[in-house]
Order: structure tokens, then C-alpha cells, then sequence
């Protein structure tokens, strides 16, 4: 397991419309990239400010890669948006917001949906859009 989650959103800088990315090639949807959260986390309530935080940069290349995109067009946003309790450990997860005007096309299979979508993704993983959500847009 990686030690570092990357949450890929879209924030349109004209209209505000923040959308998500969500990769579809498991039976499960999942937003954590590269490959989701185990079935038995749960999101680290407190103060994480001691932790330390891998560095995004390898993270974000190997997410660019697996989607086909420019990794230019990646900035973290938050290096570790919520803290996750897995059984390897606790995981970071980090906020990366796509910087184009229009939602980029995109190789891989998934693809963004809105926060009225997130049913379809686990329960832990809606919880850490909702911290993202509140990261670019408020309460």
C-alpha cells in the first residue's frame, strides 16, 4: 500500500463547478488514487500536525502517468487533506487540483462526477471529497 493517497479534482475557474475524478476499472468506483482505500479505513479525527507527510512529487507523476495527462497541469492544493487508519498504517491524503479552464480529457477508465455523485464511491472516500469540497469551497 502506498503511503500517500492522491484525490484528483477539477475546479473551473469561471463557473466555481468542482468536480471529481473517480476511476472506474475496479468492481468498486474509487476516488483515492492509484488504486483506493482498503475496505477497513476510517478517516484519523485530531491533531495529525506531528505526522510526517511523504513528498507528493513521485505520487503525482505515477497518477499523471496512469491517466494519460500532463503532470504540469497537477498542484497540490493540500499535501494531506484528511488522514486515513488503514490496516498497513495511517495514509495521507493529498488535494491535486487539475489546473485547465475545461475538464481535460482523460485516458484512463473513470471519469469526474459531481459531489451529488459520490454514492458511488466508498463511504471513508466521500467523506475525505466532503473535506476537500469545504478545502476549496467553504462550508
Amino acid at each position: 500500500m502506498s503511503d500517500l493517497k492522491i484525490l484528483l479534482v477539477h475546479l473551473n475557474p469561471i463557473s466555481a463547478r468542482l468536480s471529481f475524478w473517480i476511476d472506474r476499472s475496479a468492481p468498486q468506483a474509487f476516488g483515492c488514487l492509484p488504486d483506493g482505500l482498503p475496505a477497513l479505513a476510517s478517516i484519523i479525527e485530531g491533531d495529525t500536525s506531528a505526522a510526517i507527510i511523504p513528498h507528493p512529487a513521485p505520487y503525482l507523476n505515477a497518477v499523471a502517468n496512469g491517466l494519460g495527462i500532463d503532470s504540469a497541469l497537477l498542484e497540490v492544493v493540500s499535501p494531506a487533506i484528511a488522514w486515513v487508519e488503514t490496516p498497513d498504517g495511517p495514509v495521507a491524503v493529498a488535494l491535486v487540483r487539475i489546473m485547465t479552464t475545461d475538464l481535460p480529457e482523460i485516458a484512463a477508465e473513470g471519469g469526474f462526477i459531481s459531489l451529488l455523485e459520490l454514492l458511488k464511491v466508498p463511504v471513508v472516500e466521500r467523506l475525505v471529497f466532503r473535506k476537500a469540497y469545504e478545502c476549496l469551497l467553504g462550508d
